[in-house]
């Protein structure tokens, strides 16, 4: 675990707007192939908001280019959390929060952790929230250089497919815990 400086979330936000727009043009213009290769390139380079470009193109996926692939987007996704991309974390918000509210509702946690020099009351969602990332990523392996040898497969959100990114966050909470109350 380590605090990482952040992405601020208006940034992240107009970068991820920008690059998804490139990648949608390159499509109409036939050249897809060069862009998201450049893409997954940057991504690959610990470049958060091209991490969350990517995971949007996993999850959506475009007609006759990519296929969506529901492993490949949770893997960027996080990624892109626990490399501080805030934006990122907002969008992740819904399926961290079991581990978020057993942090946040823990009045020793919290208090344990704002003692700490840079973790606030305005931060504080945002560090969690990375911490966890981290530990998934930490869990799970997930390594950029992996993931972008992908094989277009179609694979659409299920239940089961979700149950090792949860599974992880579940392994990881304690390691989170102590980092906070340390």
């Amino acid at each position: 675990m380590d605090y990482r400086d952040f992405t601020d979330r208006d940034i992240a936000y107009q970068g991820f707007i920008k690059l998804r727009r490139e990648v949608f043009e390159s499509a109409d213009k036939g050249n897809f192939s060069d862009i998201f290769t450049d893409l997954c390139a940057r991504a690959m380079a610990n470049d958060c908001i091209a991490q969350d470009v990517v995971a949007y193109f996993f999850n959506k996926g475009i007609p006759d280019l990519l296929l969506p692939n529901f492993e490949n987007y949770m893997s960027w996704q996080i990624l892109a959390g626990a490399n501080g991309n805030e934006f990122s974390l907002e969008k992740m918000e819904f399926f961290l929060n079991p581990a978020i509210d057993e942090i946040v509702n823990n009045t020793e946690i919290i208090a344990a952790a704002l003692r700490r020099k840079n973790i606030t009351k305005d931060n504080a969602l945002y560090v969690i929230s990375n911490l966890i990332c981290e530990g998934i990523v930490d869990e799970l392996k997930i390594d950029a250089k992996q993931l972008v040898n992908f094989k277009q497969v179609v694979s659409n959100y299920a239940p089961e497919k979700n149950r090792p990114y949860l599974t992880a966050m579940e392994k990881c909470l304690p390691r989170v815990v102590e980092f906070l109350v340390s």
